[in-house]
C-alpha cells in the first residue's frame, strides 16, 4: 500500500561555503564570526540532516534559525523552518506540534504565490489528521490539495494524493470512494510510466477486493502488482505485495500456493528488515501447518510469530520511553537558547559600553578638575569640622564595643537562617522531582485521547490539574461493541488527589473488565462499596472518595446509559438542552452504603446530540469584578452560545472565559472538562 509522505519544504544551497559539509563541520561553523544569513542556511541544513536520525537536536536548531529567520524578516526561510519542525516533531511521535506547525505554515503560504507549495502543505496538514483520527478534516486537506495540484497537472502529486485519500476511504468504511479513487491513481501512473505508483495502486486494488470478499479478483490484482515489481529489486513494497498475495490464496483455502508466497515473504523480509510482514507471515504458516495437521511445525511458526509480536510491542514500549527522553531533551535545548540569548545581550551591551568609554575617559578629566577645587575649599572647611568630630570620638569609640557584640549575634543568627533555606531549598527540589516523576505515572495510568477520539464523531477534553498531578481523572474501555466512559473528582488535589485516582482507576477495571459487570448502576455501588474496604472507612473515620459520572455508550442501538454519583451530565439534543442529576452521594465517605443505591437513566440518542460532563473546579472558580464563584447558570448561558461550533473550538472556547474569568486569581481547584458529539 502506497505509503503517505511527508514533504520536506528545503532545498540544498547554493552557498559554497554549505555545499556538502557534514553535521559536525557545520556545527563548528556556528562558533564563528558569520553573517546572519549564512547562520541561517547552517541551522536549515542542521535541521533537515538530524529530522530523522536526531530529531530533538534538530528541534534545538530549528527553534534557533526560526528565531533568527523573524529577527531578519526572511519569510521564505520561517516556511522551511515551521514546516520541517513540524517534520521533526512528527518523528518523535508529537502529532500535536506537527499539527500546530504545520497549520502555520499553511496560514503563511496562503499569502504567497506558491501553489505547489500550498498544496505540499495541505498534503502535510492531512496526514496529521488522519494520524490523530480527524477524518473529515484529513479528507478536507487531501480534497484541497488535490484541486491545486490538478491546476497545474502534477500528475505524481494527484496520484499521491488520490492514493492517500483512497486509504483514507478505506478506513472510513466508504469502500466505493475508495476504489474509485485507487482505479485513478492507476490511469494516472500507468500514462506517466511511474513505475512505483503502479505496482503500489494495483496493489491497493488488490487489498481492497481482499478486504470487501472477492477474494478472486484480489490474487488479480496482486499477482499484476507482483509483476509490475523491476525483476532485482527487493524492498519493503515487494514485501507486502507477496504477503497480501500469500493471505488471498489462504482466504480461499488454496493451502499449498499460500504456503508458497508465505514462505517467499519470509525470506524476502528477512532481507529488508519488515518485521511486521515477517511477524504475519508466520503467523499464516502456523495455520497452514495446523490444517495440514503439522503441529510440531505449526508450533515453531507461532513461536517465531509471537517472538516477532513481543518484539515489535517492546520496540513501541521504548520508542514512548525514548520520546519521553527527547522531549525532556528538548526542553533542556530550549532553556540552552534562552541563556545563549541573554548572554548574546551581554555581549550587545559590553559593546555599548566600549564606544562610550571615550567620551566617559573626557568627561572624568573635566569633573576631576572640578573635584580638586572643591576639595582644596573643603579641606578648609574640614579643619574646622575636626575639632568638633574629636569630641564625638570619644561617645563612638564606646558605642563600637556595644555594636560589635551586636553585629557578631546578627551574624550568627543570619548562618542559622541560611543554614535553613538551604536545607528547604533541597527539601524542596526533592518534593518537586517526586511530584513531576507522580505526573508521569499518572499520565501513563490515563487513557490515550487519539484512541478516545477515534470512536466519537467528535471529543474534547478540557485537562487542568491544580499542582501538576491532579486529583481528577477519566476512565475509557470498550466491551461487547459498547463505549465505557467514567470522569472523576477525588477527593483533594496534588499527591493526595492523585493517590485516590490510581486507586479508582485499578477497582473501575476491576469491576468492569475483570469482573465482567456492565450496569452503570451496579459499578457505582461496587466501586463505593470497593472504596470503603480498601480505605477501611469504619475503623479511620475518613471521608475520602470521589464524585463520578459513568456513562455507557451503545451506538449501534443509539442508546445512552448514565449513572452518577454528586455528578451530572448535560445532554443538548434537537435544540434542546436536558440535564440529568447523579444522586446526591459520593463514592465513599460518611453516608451510611444502605442510603447510597446508584440508578440507571436511560437516554435514547438522536442526530448531533451532543453530551458535556465537568467537575466541580470550573464552576467553583472564584474570579471576576466581585472575587465570585463562575457558577452553573453562567457556565450554562456559555455553552449555548457555542453550542454549534466544532467541538475543538468549543473548547477553546471554554478555556479561555475561564482564564479571563479567573484573572490573577489563583486556580481553585482540579478542572476536568468532557465534550463529546455522536
Amino acid at each position: 500500500m502506497r505509503v503517505k509522505i511527508l514533504f520536506f519544504l528545503f532545498f540544498i544551497f547554493s552557498i559554497p561555503l554549505l555545499g556538502n559539509q557534514k553535521t559536525d563541520s557545520l556545527q563548528n561553523l556556528l562558533n564563528k564570526d558569520i553573517e546572519d544569513s549564512t547562520r541561517l542556511n547552517i541551522y536549515k541544513n542542521l535541521l533537515y540532516n538530524l529530522s530523522t536520525s536526531e530529531p530533538s537536536q534538530a528541534i534545538f536548531y530549528g527553534q534557533l534559525g526560526l528565531e533568527l529567520s523573524r529577527k531578519i524578516e526572511d519569510d521564505y526561510s520561517e516556511i522551511q523552518l515551521l514546516n520541517n519542525l513540524g517534520i521533526a516533531y512528527y518523528g518523535l511521535g508529537d502529532y500535536e506540534n506537527t499539527l500546530d506547525y504545520f497549520l502555520l505554515v499553511l496560514d503563511l503560504e496562503k499569502d504567497l504565490d506558491n501553489p505547489q507549495s500550498l498544496s505540499r502543505a495541505m498534503n502535510n496538514v492531512g496526514i496529521i489528521y488522519d494520524e490523530i483520527g480527524r477524518l473529515d478534516k484529513s479528507v478536507y486537506y487531501y480534497k484541497e490539495s488535490l484541486k491545486i495540484k490538478e491546476s497545474f497537472q502534477d500528475s505524481s502529486g494527484i496520484s499521491n494524493t488520490m492514493s492517500n485519500l483512497g486509504l483514507l476511504y478505506m478506513k472510513m468504511k466508504k469502500p466505493e470512494k475508495a476504489i474509485n479513487y485507487f482505479r485513478q491513481c492507476y490511469k494516472i501512473d500507468k500514462k506517466s510510466n511511474n513505475v512505483v505508483g503502479i505496482y503500489n495502486s494495483l496493489h491497493n486494488i488488490g487489498i481492497f477486493h481482499k478486504d470487501y470478499g472477492t477474494t478472486d479478483s484480489a490474487i488479480y490484482y496482486i499477482e499484476k502488482a507482483l509483476l509490475a515489481v523491476p525483476k532485482g529489486e527487493n524492498h519493503y513494497d515487494k514485501t507486502y505485495i507477496i504477503k497480501s498475495l500469500a493471505e488471498s490464496y489462504l482466504a480461499l483455502s488454496n493451502y499449498r500456493n499460500a504456503q508458497n508466497y508465505f514462505e517467499k515473504a519470509i525470506q524476502s523480509a528477512n532481507e529488508v528488515q519488515a518485521l511486521d510482514v515477517l511477524k504475519d507471515s508466520y503467523k499464516g504458516l502456523s495455520e497452514i501447518y495446523e490444517h495440514n495437521r503439522q503441529f510440531e511445525k505449526s508450533l515453531i511458526a507461532y513461536k517465531n510469530y509471537k517472538a516477532l509480536n513481543d518484539s515489535i510491542f517492546n520496540q513501541d514500549f521504548n520508542s514512548k520511553v525514548s520520546q519521553l527522553e527527547k522531549n525532556f531533551e528538548i526542553e533542556s535545548k530550549e532553556k540552552e537558547i534562552q541563556i545563549l540569548t541573554n548572554k548574546a545581550e551581554i555581549t550587545n551591551l559590553q559593546l555599548a559600553r566600549r564606544k562610550n568609554s571615550n567620551y566617559f575617559l573626557t568627561g572624568l578629566g573635566i569633573l576631576l578638575a572640578i573635584v580638586a577645587f572643591i576639595s582644596y575649599n573643603r579641606y578648609i572647611i574640614k579643619n574646622k569640622s575636626n575639632r568638633l568630630l574629636k569630641q564625638k570620638n570619644e561617645e563612638i569609640n564606646l558605642q563600637k564595643s556595644e555594636i560589635k557584640d551586636n553585629r557578631d549575634e546578627i551574624e550568627a543568627q543570619r548562618d542559622s537562617i541560611l543554614e535553613q533555606k538551604l536545607a528547604l531549598e533541597e527539601a524542596s527540589s526533592e518534593i518537586m522531582k517526586s511530584i513531576l516523576y507522580a505526573q508521569h505515572i499518572q499520565q501513563a495510568i490515563l487513557p490515550d485521547l487519539n484512541q478516545i477520539k477515534t470512536v466519537f464523531h467528535e471529543f474534547f477534553l478540557l485537562y487542568l490539574p491544580k499542582s501538576i498531578v491532579s486529583g481528577d481523572f477519566y476512565w475509557f474501555t470498550m466491551k461487547d461493541g459498547k463505549i465505557f466512559f467514567a470522569l472523576a473528582d477525588c477527593t483533594g488535589h496534588g499527591i493526595p488527589g492523585a493517590f485516590m485516582t490510581v486507586m479508582a482507576n485499578d477497582l473501575l477495571n476491576s469491576i468492569v473488565i475483570q469482573q465482567d459487570e456492565n450496569d452503570c448502576a451496579k459499578i457505582l455501588n461496587l466501586l463505593d462499596e470497593a472504596v470503603l474496604n480498601s480505605l477501611q472507612y469504619k475503623e479511620n473515620s475518613s471521608n475520602d472518595g470521589l464524585d463520578i459520572a459513568l456513562l455507557c455508550i451503545d451506538l449501534k442501538n443509539h442508546q445512552l446509559t448514565f449513572s452518577g454519583a454528586s455528578m451530572d451530565l448535560l445532554v443538548y439534543q434537537q435544540n434542546d438542552w436536558k440535564t440529568f442529576k447523579g444522586e446526591r452521594f459520593s463514592i465513599g465517605g460518611f453516608k451510611e452504603p444502605d442510603l447510597k443505591q446508584a440508578k440507571n437513566i436511560n437516554i435514547d440518542l438522536k442526530e448531533d446530540t451532543q453530551i458535556y460532563i465537568h467537575s466541580d473546579g470550573y464552576v467553583d472558580q472564584f474570579g471576576g469584578k466581585d472575587d465570585k464563584k463562575f457558577m452553573r447558570k453562567r457556565l450554562k448561558i456559555l455553552l449555548d452560545e457555542i453550542k454549534l461550533l466544532p467541538l475543538e473550538k468549543q473548547k477553546n472556547k471554554l478555556e479561555k472565559a475561564l482564564i479571563e474569568w479567573k484573572g490573577d486569581q489563583q486556580q481553585t481547584d482540579d478542572i476536568s472538562f468532557v465534550g463529546i458529539r455522536i
